[in-house]
């Protein structure tokens, strides 16, 4: 977060009238008092990175404003770590209205994602995450800031006894040292939340892009938020059509 003596504003020097302009647009820039209001919505404020313009789900496809989901344990989240409720909805929303039977996802997390898919279509989730045996090595350099690893014994705990158990499969392995020949696609829909290391959210993308049917929707998490994941996203953005959604952290691509 900017703060105002960082900003080197030498404020005896302005005039009154550049004063105040200055209090003007510092104000507006910098949300002071949202971090005591609700620690929420100046975390929405923070997704800075990438240079898409942000559009509403109901202009990147038109009709889905028609679809009903199924929620399961919508509120059992870990709040800037799960996919929020309304990012999940949006998924859920898209997976319907794609009709999406076949889909995958690059990080399982505590399975909450997981369980919400497979909750919304009659088919199939694959969801791939580190294997419980893990000796700490990845297949590229990572900062120990971009290593994410989900205590094995949480991996997928919330579709765990779930009627939808029975229709995921989890896949415990290296995203990026996984044949992605072996996990049965191709997929309808291929959900990206795995390792936000550039190296690792850019061979995630071209791995998805290559098992995504065509017509097939591809979805990153983390877009505005994580730079390196801003990054790729972009640079995918200058290949084939990209749109972020509305008030999440939601990039989306139909191939």
């Amino acid at each position: 977060m900017i703060r105002a003596h960082q900003a080197k504003i030498n404020w005896q020097r302005l005039l009154p009238a550049q004063r105040s302009a200055a209090i003007f647009v510092l104000r507006r820039a910098i949300p002071f008092a949202m971090p005591f209001k609700d620690m929420e919505a100046y975390r929405l404020c923070t997704w800075r990175h990438g240079s898409l313009p942000r559009i509403p789900i109901t202009e990147i496809f038109p009709g889905i404003e028609k679809v009903d989901v199924s929620m399961r344990n919508i509120y059992n989240r870990t709040v800037g770590t799960s996919v929020d409720a309304e990012e999940i909805l949006d998924i859920c929303a898209i997976e319907r209205f794609i009709k999406a039977t076949r889909i995958l996802e690059i990080g399982t997390f505590d399975g909450n994602t997981a369980l919400n898919l497979a909750a919304n279509t009659p088919g199939t989730v694959t969801t791939v995450d580190l294997p419980d045996d893990w000796n700490g090595e990845l297949k590229y350099d990572v900062p120990k800031d971009y290593i994410n690893v989900t205590n094995p014994a949480r991996v997928g705990m919330q579709y765990r006894g779930s009627p939808e158990e029975q229709r995921i499969t989890q896949v415990l392995a290296d995203s990026a040292k996984l044949d992605w020949r072996n996990l049965g696609g191709q997929f309808d829909l291929i959900f990206v939340d795995g390792c936000h290391h550039y190296d690792y959210v850019k061979q995630d993308t071209e791995n998805a892009l290559a098992h995504l049917k065509n017509g097939g929707v591809l979805i990153w998490h983390d877009y505005g938020m994580i730079k390196d994941v801003s990054k790729v996203v972009d640079e995918v953005a200058k290949k084939i059509p990209v749109a972020i959604i509305r008030g999440t952290r939601l990039a989306v691509a139909r191939k």
